[in-house]
């Protein structure tokens, strides 16, 4: 044996010659093997229970971090609960102070919230207190919308409320989705008003309305696309009258298709349009003349827009890629944009004279102060294809419209999207995009309006447009490609904006309500 190495008791008892070995030594071996077999099967076991009991252990963290989140998302829900029990409760008592409580009759149950409902509205404890019955059929809606989209909603009181630790005194986050619920189920359908028609030849075979907007009070709104056509309409006319045809108060002939239009909010009757030529041309809304032409870009301009601030200043964005400022005063443009991408929309900030977004094909929003224009403030990333649109929801919101089927909510004070909307279908087209401050309405190529509430991504209403039918009241047997494919919000100065007019690239036009 080498020096210094080390024999097992086995090994030794191997070693022997075989015929050597006796009795007392093979059940020597046998004993040394079976103690050895013992250790290994205890070692084996051991290892296998620390290996349960750590992942066990690793479970039950997970599982204690879950309920302890549970426990504060619960005690966050008890309180909002009990904090508007006590303000329903308050108002209960500021509406009928000294009313007697009366006997439940069956004239009078039949009146009273379903407190059978999946979403009851109040406590077992506050059931007594029901609230009388008007506006039922309003209330049952609300009720069908919530549950429809319950798991969005729930989303949105998550991250307002849950995502924060318990604070019975911060009640911000919950008026905030009070008020989101609120706005969400105000409306359950759209409802058309009116249907008229871009073009009154039937064998045109291009009818594709681009742009609608509508003047300073809203009493007109007009209509703009391929057949180098701008037409005006009265809404009041539109909505009194029930006849089948409804005709312009006046129209305007442009030398080309039209891009866009944009109505001044200030002076009533000057409106601007774009068109694929590249020229800029103030009219006269209610003469139909041509009061100024602009003539610099150099390639088809995609959209023009009135300051909301400044009245006399209007910008224009083009295939150029640059953006014109111009003034009603002046001939020639006063400024210049350098966007280094073809400009798809511009889009002046409703509270701010300075301050204008582009929507862009470099998939890019871009936001720029006037008053340095050689760098965006900001560039807003975040859509795979070119963005057609981008409008204000308000000075501090942009929301952006892409063919690659996306809405995306900006803050101007973040470079990063806050929310994004899908369920509409958009690959291939420039349609429309529009909004009131709360409700964001978008084209389809599905031929339908879409209709999103800001602060939930989910679909909150939608609207199809009828199939085309030919000269002989047949459906159209077109490419299947019917497409809404412009929309804009009749916006009153006293916030009223339940009203929209959309239309597609049939020619056909919609008055709408939400109801």
């Amino acid at each position: 044996m080498p020096s210094g190495q080390q024999w097992h008791p086995i090994q030794e008892l191997l070693a022997l010659e075989q015929d050597g070995l006796e009795l007392a030594d093979v059940n020597r071996i046998l004993e040394l093997l079976t103690e050895k077999k013992m250790r290994l099967e205890a070692e084996s076991t051991v290892a296998q229970h620390q290996l349960l009991i750590e992942f066990l252990q690793q479970v039950q963290r997970g599982k204690q971090a879950q309920l302890d989140q549970l426990s504060k998302e619960l005690s966050v829900l008890q309180g909002d609960m009990r904090h508007v029990e006590e303000l329903m409760q308050k108002q209960h008592e500021a509406v009928v102070p000294q009313v007697p409580q009366l006997p439940e009759t069956p004239s009078t149950s039949g009146c009273l919230v379903d407190s059978d409902h999946p979403f009851p509205a109040f406590t077992d404890s506050a059931r007594a207190k029901r609230l009388p019955c008007h506006g039922t059929d309003s209330m049952a809606a609300r009720r069908r919308k919530l549950s429809a989209h319950f798991d969005g909603l729930e989303r949105c009181y998550s991250a307002r409320r849950l995502s924060s630790p318990p604070d019975e005194d911060k009640r911000g986050e919950l008026e905030e989705f009070q008020d989101c619920l609120a706005k969400f189920t105000r409306y359950s359908s759209v409802r058309p008003l009116a249907t008229l028609s871009y073009t009154s030849d039937i064998y045109n075979g291009s009818s594709i309305v681009s742009s609608i907007d509508f003047d300073r009070d809203c009493d007109y709104f007009a209509v703009a696309g391929v057949t180098k056509k701008i037409k005006v309409f009265e809404y009041g006319t539109l909505i009194r009258d029930a006849v089948d045809i409804h005709y312009p108060v006046i129209e305007m002939t442009c030398d080309s298709k039209i891009s866009c239009i944009s109505w001044s909010k200030y002076h009533k009757g000057i409106l601007a349009s774009s068109d694929y030529e590249g020229s800029v041309i103030l009219w006269d809304g209610f003469t139909g003349q041509r009061t100024k032409v602009f003539q610099e870009h150099e390639q088809r301009c995609w959209s023009v827009d009135f300051n909301l601030m400044d009245p006399e200043i209007l910008a224009s964005g083009s295939d150029d890629t640059k953006v014109k400022l111009w003034s009603t005063h002046m001939d020639a443009s006063v400024a210049c944009i350098e966007a280094n991408t073809n400009v798809c929309c511009v889009k002046f900030s409703p509270t701010s004279r300075y301050h204008l977004a582009l929507a862009c094909a470099d998939h890019c929003v871009h936001y720029y102060d006037l008053r340095n224009t050689e760098l965006p403030v900001t560039v807003f990333k975040g859509h795979r294809r070119a963005v057609s649109y981008a409008k204000f929801v308000s000075g501090e919101e942009i929301v952006s419209a892409s063919i690659d089927g996306q809405l995306k909510l900006w803050s101007v004070n973040k470079p990063r999207c806050t929310r994004s909307f899908r369920g509409h279908v958009n690959e291939r087209t420039f349609g429309g995009l529009a909004t009131n401050g709360d409700y964001v309405a978008c084209w389809s190529e599905d031929n339908s309006l879409y209709v999103y509430y800001k602060g939930l991504s989910e679909v909150s209403l939608t609207f199809k447009f009828d199939v085309a039918t030919g000269a002989l009241g047949k459906e159209s047997e077109g490419d299947g490609r019917e497409f809404v494919s412009a929309v804009c919000w009749r916006l009153l100065p006293d916030g009223d904006s339940n009203v929209l007019v959309a239309a597609n690239n049939q020619g056909t036009i919609k008055v709408l309500e939400l109801v």
